[in-house]
């Protein structure tokens, strides 16, 4: 199945947040999962928020599920993405 990682990203430490989205990957992709990782979008950390989210939304829709975070809920974009997300039907997970 191919699956987005959705959590909180924006005011948190990047490089315990990359770790723990690369963990979560590795346990995925261990299952035989493909797995979308919003840190390896292809824009900077610079990039603005509003052209996270949109290339984000882009990904996420070419997905069969979505995998929630612990702590999702304390993030704007990961809240839009579970949104959309049940909105088209995919299977949500949560960690």
């Amino acid at each position: 199945m191919k699956i987005y990682l959705s959590g909180k990203i924006s005011g948190t430490d990047l490089s315990h947040t990359r770790k723990r989205f690369s963990d979560v990957a590795d346990k995925l992709q261990s299952l035989g999962h493909e797995v979308i990782n919003p840190l390896c979008n292809g824009l900077s950390e610079t990039d603005p928020w509003e052209e996270h989210i949109a290339k984000d939304i882009i990904n996420l829709i070419d997905c069969e599920g979505i995998y929630m975070l612990q702590g999702w809920e304390d993030s704007q974009g990961a809240r839009i993405e579970h949104a959309v997300a049940k909105e088209i039907g995919l299977k949500v997970m949560y960690e």
